[in-house]
């Protein structure tokens, strides 16, 4: 969770704006929901973000399992630690739920 907020701390707004201006989003158009984009963007260009405690990404899997989601790309900061926690503490508990892997 400290990473997440690190990276919208530290994300570069002003690239975010040139991006979704790109895109036909315009910041005058609805400011209180145009900061919320950016950020969104910045965490990882709109993607669904599962932060939290092993416990936490699997209640969230299986919120979006009951969506009607069958499928999630995954991607890390740091592949070379957090796969492997990954692989140790949440796939256990992901098959435990019942969820595809």
């Amino acid at each position: 969770r400290r990473q997440h907020e690190y990276i919208l701390e530290k994300g570069d707004y002003v690239a975010a704006r040139n991006i979704l201006e790109t895109f036909g989003v315009e910041s005058e158009t609805a400011p209180e929901g145009f900061l919320d984009m950016q950020k969104r963007l910045i965490n990882g260009w709109f993607g669904y973000p599962l932060v939290g405690t092993p416990e936490q990404v699997v209640d969230l899997l299986l919120d979006a399992q009951k969506t009607g989601l069958e499928g999630f790309l995954l991607t890390f900061l740091d592949y070379n630690e957090e796969l492997d926690y990954f692989g140790e503490r949440v796939l256990p508990l992901m098959k435990e739920a019942g969820l595809r892997i």
